[in-house]
């Protein structure tokens, strides 16, 4: 999604949060060969510590509950006794983030979404992703992914300029975002070999990684389905940038060798820890509830128009319609333009669109709100396309967008959908605000005639209830829930 203008308030980052320092103990026999790295610890350290604060930025920051954190470094604290580094330090962060990813950085930072602890179902399926990340770390993939990205775009006749400059800086330039690309399929493979070594010196179930490698497919396979994209190429984060087979998974499960002894799940422990976790958006974040957006702290709510699928980003709130139709809602930060302003009309003509060619200039209210509109037309990757602009003034501080894309033959049919989304938005009222809770993690326990049915019922979602209990719970159509079975709910707080 676009990143300007940045919506600054929908996020709250929690400082410090679930920053945990390990140390890993000692040292066994190596497991694997490091990988090509151009930078020194030293300055792998460097580039971690500047990349911390923006993957902070861009997943909203640390989850803040010392019992879900301090749960997880105690996991990592396992994996990494166990790792070859002994003396090296894993910054673990749990981000208060609904999607499903996790990754690393070099200088031994390693982060794992709340949205990838609701998908998990035991302790060894989660400590299958630790080691599957600290497995990147310590073969130097992380490192090596933004040494690449500097001769890529540098050359390397630069490089002995790198080397005689501080290469730390120029890769921090160079990086932005590297650590979401994709790792290659050796990498990926040697990153699952080290992870199940690291699994099962630790004792846990090696399988736990073919598992949730299961449940990533399954969680991809529904949300394209509900995007109306059945078979389409998955969208979960972490698959994005972690390109893995269950083929090699099972390979690198034979490979490692999996010694004897009765291998650990901790399924009732992990499911106690995250009893009660937030799911999917947080308060600080806004909420999407079917087609609707609201945002409590900022007092704001709108609709959007049916055959489209909102996503609360970091920066912008966006929704998907059909034939590559779009909506993008922001607000502006800059406070010069705000000030600089004098009504909404002003805004959008003098200051956000004074470059565009702009058509239908009104001045409008909008449930008593200065509004104004207008539109224009602008080139996209797809073509030309129609763009409806939507500025309304909340106070002389806020002003919020509405950004309406359409294909101009949908144009005229559009042009009634998106003067109702428009139109749909208002201020709550401070009881409505009070009333909206996130939904969160609900664990409880299966006594005899239960089915996924009945368990589907109780599930907060607007839709696809049955489907979306069954890969949470990785329960497939022909499993059968047995008395004394934990299972997870996602329900209103």
């Amino acid at each position: 999604m676009d990143k300007s203008p940045r919506v600054t308030t929908w996020k709250t980052l929690a400082a410090g949060g679930a920053l945990l320092a390990l140390l890993a103990g000692a040292a066994p026999a190596p497991v694997a060969a490091q990988g090509f790295s151009l930078m020194s610890p030293e300055q792998e350290q460097k580039i971690g510590d500047e990349e911390h604060p923006k993957v902070l930025a861009e997943y909203g920051g640390a989850y803040d509950d010392p019992r879900i954190s301090g749960y997880v470094a105690e996991v990592a604290g396992r994996i990494a006794h166990v790792s070859d580094t002994p003396n090296a330090k894993f910054r673990v962060t749990v981000l208060n983030s609904p999607v499903v990813n996790a990754f690393a950085l070099p200088g031994g930072y390693v982060y794992f979404t709340r949205g990838l602890l609701a998908l998990a179902n035991n302790e060894a399926e989660l400590a299958g992703v630790i080691g599957h990340e600290i497995g990147h770390v310590t073969a130097r993939h992380t490192a090596g992914r933004y040494s690449r990205g500097v001769m890529a775009q540098l050359g390397v006749a630069a490089l002995d300029l790198l080397f005689q400059n501080s290469m730390a800086s120029q890769l921090a330039q160079a990086g932005g975002a590297l650590y979401l690309q994709s790792y290659s399929r050796d990498q990926e493979y040697q990153a699952d070999l080290i992870g199940i070594k690291l699994l099962t010196r630790a004792g846990y179930a090696p399988q736990a990684q073919a598992h949730f490698l299961a449940s990533l497919g399954s969680y991809a396979a529904l949300e394209n389905r509900i995007a109306g994209k059945e078979g389409a190429e998955r969208r979960v984060d972490f698959m994005a940038s972690h390109p893995r087979t269950a083929d090699r998974v099972e390979r690198a499960i034979k490979e490692a060798g999996v010694g004897e002894g009765e291998p650990i799940y901790r399924r009732d422990i992990f499911l106690d820890h995250i009893d009660g976790m937030v799911y999917g958006d947080d308060p600080s974040q806004g909420f999407v509830r079917g087609r609707t957006f609201s945002h409590p702290g900022l007092r704001i709510t709108f609709t959007v128009p049916e055959g489209f699928r909102l996503n609360n980003g970091t920066d912008a709130v966006t929704a998907q319609g059909p034939n590559g139709a779009g909506i993008q809602f922001d607000n502006e930060t800059d406070r010069k333009a705000l000030a600089a302003a004098t009504s909404a009309a002003d805004y959008l003509t003098r200051i956000w669109a004074a470059k565009a060619q702009l058509q239908n200039v009104q001045g409008i209210t909008i449930n008593g709100l200065d509004a104004a509109t207008a539109t224009t037309r602008i080139n996209t990757d797809g073509g030309q396309a129609d763009a409806r602009l939507v500025a309304i003034r909340v106070s002389p501080e806020q002003i919020f967008r509405f950004t309406m894309i359409s294909a101009p033959a949908q144009a005229r049919q559009l042009a009634e959908p998106f003067r109702q989304t428009a139109m749909s938005f208002r201020r709550l009222t401070t009881q409505e605000a009070a009333a909206l809770k996130p939904l969160r993690i609900k664990v409880v326990k299966a006594v005899a005639g239960d089915t996924a049915e009945k368990f589907a019922a109780r599930m907060a979602m607007a839709d696809f209830k049955l489907d979306w209990f069954r890969v949470l719970n990785a329960i497939g159509p022909n499993d059968v829930i047995k008395p004394d079975q934990r299972v997870k709910l996602v329900v209103a707080d």
